[in-house]
Order: structure tokens, then sequence, then C-alpha cells
């Protein structure tokens, strides 16, 4: 039977078609035909019953929708570990009127304020009353009385430093001075020397380039806890440094002629002389305890914390170096202002970026003191907290030479990958794991191509590994206090104690001093030739196309005894010049050449060769420079 003619209206006969999903249904010719007929365009309906086809994803689409993270994220939070004492700071500050908190507030950091100027003051500024003469402040690697930057530095025959008796100092000490090395490969005598305390000899006589305050804490003149003062007087040349291992220092011995010496006046008594830095830093930790506990507030507390922890650095744990400036307080408060303004700034931006998103309306007020402020006197005390590591520098050359380097810098790579990890798993619930692989992608691929900038070395200071960390830790986990705390301490530290020295820096830069690996000079004289009364020498065999060498730099016992053209020199004539009463081999000598040019350039010197005591033999120096 066929359709019957009728004036009914079009559409209705698209009721016959049920569902979208019937095209594939035996109806589907039915549908059809009706379709085919002259008819408006007929359009699918869905029914209340049916779903729309999902088509299967691949494998990548499958893992980029799960990178992305959960839907809805799961954002974390900090432990509420003992409830009463988290929330008591809470409920003060809910039962107190605005302004009577605002009031305690700052009545508290004014109080904390005055007790750190107080003992700032008589730590670092006191007069000492009881030497009636100037003192001098020194830092712990100082020693004004002898050049100590590079070996020709008192000029030839040690000039510049004279007179090597009866030069007196009064000096001030500050603590920790223990270990004061020097950081670059240093040759005394024969041996190489690097971290370790820079004294040689003992209390009956240090050679005179030795650092004052670690020669006198291995003499007991000044502590390792708490400093102190005392007088150093010049003692003319000695023959003989034995080493010792009192208090704490290791000395270098030495055992040969130099033409200056130092001991330290016993009879001196001074007051006022204590370094308080340990009392400064002791009671500034638990004031900031007491001040993280009771504040709530984001920006007073990230503020609280860190323009305290800026002048604990400067005037108490870790004061810029102001080596040679006629009144280093005055110069360390001159310094402070100079960093203080942009590091403010930077301080600024991580409030808003890393610190007000992790502890705004944090709850856990104890967790917040104990990880948070823990973490970042940590992280601020890094010269005694890290340095406890055998770590230097992040530069290849300084964990090679330092023992242990290598197992240290693997334990910390580890330490900040498994903190990565977790962190990660951190930025994943909260489902922004693509924002901060694209920021972190930038980063690293910048740092990438900075790596490989010729002429230039990729130097992470840690204060910009604090600012890398910084940005993970905008979440409220408990591990995420921890992190943010000491990464705020280590970019604390390294911005007021070093300044904001370059990412990429030179290998002068780097150097520090020590070996650089230029053109050697080289003796002719040889252990078959050498009769006792000339040594000689020559420019090098294959020099660098282009070295400009123009003259020679002979030391003899670590000492500059000659510069000039000449390829020899008279021994005779220098044992004279010393005016000795030994015969030349009552002890070894060691000797050591380099190269300069009319341009300024120096070039390194040997490794030593020996004169030997014993039987007026030469022993030749080992390849390569010192």
């Amino acid at each position: 039977m066929g359709i019957p003619e009728s004036s009914e209206n079009p559409l209705e006969r698209a009721s016959t078609i049920r569902s979208y999903s019937s095209i594939n249904s035996p109806l589907a010719e039915e549908t059809q035909s009706l379709a085919g007929e002259e008819s408006p365009l007929l359009e699918p309906s869905f029914s209340a019953v049916d779903e729309p086809i999902v088509l299967p994803k691949s494998r990548l689409a499958r893992i980029i929708n799960f990178l992305r993270g959960p839907q809805p994220p799961r954002p974390s939070t900090v432990s509420l570990l003992y409830p009463p004492v988290q929330l008591f700071p809470l409920k003060v500050g809910r039962a107190l009127r605005q302004r009577v908190r605002v009031t305690a507030i700052v009545i508290y950091l004014c109080s904390w304020f005055l007790i750190f100027v107080f003992l700032s003051r008589k730590s670092k500024f006191s007069p000492v009353v009881s030497t009636h003469e100037e003192v001098l402040l020194l830092e712990c690697g100082s020693n004004p009385l002898w050049m100590t930057q590079s070996y020709n530095a008192c000029g030839l025959d040690a000039q510049f430093c004279e007179p090597f008796e009866n030069k007196t100092l009064s000096f001030r000490c500050p603590s920790s001075c223990a270990g004061a090395a020097k950081y670059s490969m240093t040759t005394v005598g024969s041996d190489n020397v690097i971290y370790k305390p820079y004294v040689i000899g003992n209390q009956d006589g240090y050679r005179a380039d030795s650092f004052i305050c670690a020669a006198a804490v291995n003499a007991g003149v000044t502590s390792q806890l708490n400093g102190g003062c005392g007088k150093v007087k010049f003692s003319g040349p000695r023959d003989s440094f034995p080493s010792s291992n009192d208090n704490g220092v290791q000395t270098i011995e030495f055992d040969s002629y130099y033409p200056a010496s130092y001991v330290f006046d016993s009879g001196v008594t001074s007051e006022n002389c204590y370094d308080l830095r340990w009392a400064i830093t002791g009671v500034n930790i638990f004031l900031s305890a007491v001040f993280a506990y009771f504040v709530y507030s984001p920006a007073v507390f990230f503020w609280g914390m860190f323009i305290m922890g800026f002048w604990t650095i400067v005037l108490a744990s870790d004061p810029p170096p102001t080596n040679g400036f006629p009144d280093p307080g005055a110069e360390a408060i001159s310094v402070a202002f100079e960093r203080l303004l942009p590091t403010a700034f930077i301080g600024y931006v991580i409030l808003q970026v890393a610190a007000r998103p992790t502890l705004k309306n944090v709850r856990a007020q104890l967790t917040k003191t104990v990880l948070w402020v823990g973490a970042f006197w940590v992280g601020a005390l890094n010269n005694y907290t890290f340095d406890e590591l055998p770590l230097d520098r992040f530069v290849l050359e300084d964990i090679k030479n330092l023992p242990g380097g290598i197992a240290a810098i693997a334990f910390v790579l580890l330490t900040i990958f498994i903190s990565a990890c977790l962190q990660t798993y951190v930025i994943w619930k909260n489902n922004k794991f693509y924002p901060y692989l694209f920021g972190y992608s930038i980063v690293f691929s910048t740092l990438i191509v900075m790596a490989v900038v010729p002429n230039l070395t990729l130097r992470i200071h840690h204060y910009i590994l604090g600012l890398l960390i910084l940005p993970a830790t905008a979440f409220q986990t408990t591990l995420s206090l921890l992190y943010q705390g000491l990464a705020v301490g280590m970019f604390l530290n390294g911005a007021t104690r070093w300044g904001y020295d370059s990412i990429l820096q030179t290998p002068y830069a780097l150097n520090r001093g020590g070996p650089r690996n230029t053109d050697l000079a080289h003796f002719t004289t040889d252990s078959t030739n050498f009769n006792g009364s000339f040594v000689a020498w020559d420019y090098p065999m294959y020099p660098s196309m282009d070295a400009n060498w123009t003259g020679f730099s002979l030391l003899i016992n670590d000492v500059e005894r000659y510069r000039g053209p000449d390829m020899n020199i008279s021994l005779d004539e220098f044992y004279n010049y010393t005016d000795l009463d030994y015969q030349r081999y009552s002890y070894n000598w060691y000797f050591r050449i380099g190269m300069y040019s009319d341009e300024g350039e120096q070039s390194d010197y040997t490794k030593a060769a020996t004169a030997l005591a014993h039987n007026g033999s030469w022993v030749e120096p080992l390849p390569g420079p010192s």
C-alpha cells in the first residue's frame, strides 16, 4: 500500500527516523526511500538513551592526555600533624583585633632588630681596649704582612715585603679559621698544596706567607669557635719549618731556607675580641622560629625571614670579603647596601611566584616553622652546612682535585634527581605538567646553548641553583615547604656573600691564581751537568704561535730571585747575597723557572727542581706547571 496523498507537513515524515544510529539498522532502507523523495533535507536527531560515537585514541594521544594530569586536579595539602599545636597561633590571631596583631608584630621585629644590632656591634665593631694600639680586623685567609696573591707579589728578593724582622701587627680574627686554605694549586717547596690550611711551620716559627688567623688557631692564640685577638712579630729568616697538628689545624712542612718568618707574642692580652657570630646566628634562628610560628601572613613572614637572613649573613655568618680595605666593617656595610636593592627586588618576585602560593592559608604553623625555617637556615648558612661536603665549585677540575669530590657530586646529583621526581608528581597532580615542562624546557635549552659558547664556562652558582628550584615549589605540600626554604636560603647566601657573579665565566676568572697551562720554560741543568755553581734554563722547545716571551723569572724556595733575559744564575752570588752562615748544601734548595713578556703577561712556573742537601745532586722537576 502506497502513501496516500495529503497536505501534511513534509517534516512529519521525518518522525519515522528514530535515531541517527538507525542508519546502520534494518530500517535504513525505509529511511533512504523517504529521503529519496522530494522533501527537505533530513537532519539526524539523538534520543535521550543514545550516546555519541567515541573513536579509539592512539597510544600517543593517551600518553599526552595522561601527562596533562587528573581531571579535576588533585591538589595536595600540608600535613596537619598534632592539630591543636598547629592551629594554636591561628586561634590566638582570631581572638585579637587586627590593630593589636599589627602592633605586636612591629614591637617584636623592632626588639629583634635591636638585639641583633647590639650583638653585631659587640662582635664586629667594638674597640679592643687592652692593647692600646690599632687593631686590624683580618679575614681567615689574609696576611697583610706578606703578599700572598702570587709568587712574585713581594718583588725581587721580596723587597716589597721588608723589613723581615721587628715588624709587628695587632690583629683580630673571626671564628672558624682553622680551615683557611688556598683554593688553587699552590707549590710549597716540591709539594703541591690545595684545599689544606695554608699554614707552614709551627709555634716556633711560621713561614711569612702563612695565613695569620689559621696559624693563630694552631698556636692556641685564638679560638676556632670564637676567634680572638693577638699580636704577630716578624722574626727574620729560618731554615726549617716543621709541621704540627695542634688545635685542629694540620700545618705544612717546609725543610729549607725562607727569608722571613713570624711568631705570636704570648704576653698580649685583650678584651672585647670574641667573634659572636654563633651567638648572633643562634639568637636569630630562635627568634625567627617564634616569629614564623605565630605569623601566618605570607608577605609578613617572608619579608621578616628574608631581611633578617640577609643581615645575618652580612654581619655574622658569612660577611662579604673586604681584604685590603682600611675599615673592613664599614666596607661590609657598604657592600651590603650595594646588593640589598637588587636582592630585595628578586625577593619580591620569589614571593609572588613561589612563596605566596605555598604559604597562603597554610594552617600547619608548626610544620611551616620546622621545615621552611629550618631549611632556610641550612641554605643561608651554606658555608657551614654544605661546605662540610668535599665540594668547592661545580667545576670539573675542582671536583677532581678535592678528595671525595666525585662521590660528593654523585650524592648531590642523586638527591636533586629524587627531589625533582617527587616535585614532578606534585606538579602532575595539580594539572600543571605541561606549563612547567614548557618553562623548564626553555630554561634548560638556554643553559645548553650557554654551555657550548666558546672560551667561556657555564657556572651554576648556588644563588642560580636556588632560583632554578623555586618555581617548582609553588605548591602547598610538606616537601614544598622544605625545598622552598632551602632554595630561598641558598639564593640569599650566594647573592649576599658573593654578589651576582656571571653564569658564564672566563678561564681566567675560574683560575683563582692556579696554573693556566701556558708555555713552560725548561731547565738545561740536569743531573749530569750540575756542579753546584750554576743553574741554567732556556725557552720552550715548542712555543705556541702567539707567544712573545722576552725574559725569565726564577724562584728559589718560593721567592723570586732573578728576573731578566739571562739564561743562568751563579749560585755563589746568590749565597753571598743571602749572607747565610751555612754551607750551600746544608738543606735542600727548590728551583722553578717561568717567563714573562713585555706586555706584562706571566707564564706558569715549572714544577720544582731540587738541589739535594745530602750529596749536592740535582733532581729534575716533574713535567707540568706548578
